[in-house]
């Protein structure tokens, strides 16, 4: 089954790489993703319920429903053009500003929590190595009161972080402020997604930027960088679980899981946290009534139902979804619970198909012609599918406001450097002919 997965993932991811031009594309993450995780789940490091031939159907469905989609698109644009070099390369004091003021109003969210955690535990450190599993379920279950999605800004600095990393062509404080930000923001609130979903959007926009200079790093700066992210993306994670008191034994554990556990204690928790969930979709589906939601789209539109029910209307929506022995207790189970949850059958063969349509006809348009809000939105749509395999991102409000607030400030950027561009332009031609005359 292993073998079948990887050469099913490998023709897959191929295509995709045909298909986009490039590796780095929505397509090939997608069947990179759910190939890895089919196959950490095939190798039963932990004696997982089996996922069900109905499972197995729906995930295939899926993800032939994405590459339909993009299929739809490329078979029916027109002949791409030349790349377009982005706006903003004429005056990059304008996506600075962008990048400094989303980064301000997000790190209002980080004091706000720091408020909250001083007040409600005595002291932020304190906290972090003796009361996180309390701090954890008090922020999940919104039994602290802080100021809501300020926080969520600082994800449309990290796409914009990206695009300008990319432009000048080195690594800067400008560019890699909003993800430590969002880096300081999940230790507050015991979190581990806030950095993942930071890094993508950075990447995403660094990736999809047209270039006009290599990035120009140093070998001793590409080994501190690279010691850099390791220590806050994994040191981040391994510290979260370890004091939110993941790394205990887990129900299930295989002999050979136990001997990996011994080097590495917190490995059991990263292994369930990549192979378990297709198992909970699989479980949903045998259970008819997890399969009843009180409002259409209750998943896909939480936030904003949540939003409604301040008005008095009974639309609120519980933050956190219904948990599945698997053994090992979880309450992800893909993307795919959700939106067959919130639409049944049509939601797993009809959002795949639009996902793949919508990422496929933005990355069609930045490569035509660059457009700094097209990208800005892919990045965010790129979230979607490197999560997919845990649930639909859109479950969040964070991920709402970094849709919007990221493409509105993109916009605006856009614009004004172009407005800019096209004057100096405008005025250099006007030299020219007053020197020729």
């Amino acid at each position: 089954m292993i073998v079948l997965l990887v050469s099913v993932t490998g023709v897959a991811a191929y295509m995709g790489r045909v298909w986009m031009k490039c590796w780095f594309n929505p397509l090939s993450l997608y069947s990179a993703i759910w190939g890895f995780c089919l196959c950490t789940y095939e190798l039963r490091l932990i004696q997982y319920e089996k996922i069900s031939l109905m499972a197995w159907t729906y995930i295939v469905i899926a993800w032939v429903s994405l590459y339909l989609g993009a299929a739809t698109v490329l078979l029916t644009q027109a002949p791409t053009r030349q790349r377009g070099a982005p706006a903003v390369h004429g005056d990059l004091k304008y996506l600075k500003r962008a990048i400094v003021f989303l980064s301000v109003v997000g790190a209002i969210g980080v004091v706000d929590q720091f408020r909250v955690i001083t007040r409600e535990f005595g002291g932020v450190v304190p906290v972090l190595f003796s009361n996180a599993g309390e701090l954890y379920l008090s922020r999940s279950s919104a039994e602290l009161s802080n100021i809501p999605y300020v926080g969520a800004f600082a994800y449309g600095a990290c796409s914009l972080g990206g695009v300008y990393t990319a432009i000048v062509g080195r690594l800067t404080i400008m560019g890699l402020t909003p993800v430590l930000l969002v880096t300081v923001m999940n230790i507050f609130s015991m979190s581990r997604l806030g950095t993942a979903i930071a890094t993508v959007l950075f990447v995403a926009c660094y990736v999809q930027t047209p270039k006009t200079t290599r990035l120009k790093v140093a070998r001793s700066q590409r080994i501190l960088a690279l010691v850099l992210g390791v220590i806050i993306l994994l040191g981040g994670y391994v510290l979260i679980s370890a004091t939110r008191g993941l790394g205990a034994e887990f129900p299930g554990i295989t002999p050979e899981m136990d001997r990996i556990s011994e080097y590495v204690p917190i490995f059991p928790a990263i292994y369930s946290s990549v192979s378990a969930s297709p198992v909970a979709f699989s479980m949903y589906l045998k259970r008819p009534q997890d399969q009843k939601v009180e409002h259409w789209g209750q998943y896909t539109f939480a936030p904003v139902l949540r939003a409604i029910s301040k008005l008095g209307f009974p639309t609120y929506v519980e933050r956190l979804e219904e948990h599945y022995y698997t053994p090992v207790d979880t309450n992800i189970s893909t993307y795919l619970k959700n939106l067959n949850s919130d639409f049944g059958f049509p939601g797993i063969l009809f959002f795949p198909y639009f996902l793949g349509m919508a990422t496929t006809v933005l990355a069609s348009r930045i490569e035509t012609g660059f457009r700094l809000p097209a990208l800005v939105l892919l990045s965010n749509l790129y979230v979607i599918v490197v999560f997919s395999f845990a649930f639909d991102l859109m479950l969040l409000g964070d991920w709402y406001v970094s849709v919007l607030a990221g493409t509105f400030v993109a916009f605006l950027v856009e614009q004004k450097s172009r407005f800019v561009s096209a004057t100096v332009g405008a005025t250099n031609g006007l030299e020219r002919n007053v020197l020729g005359a």
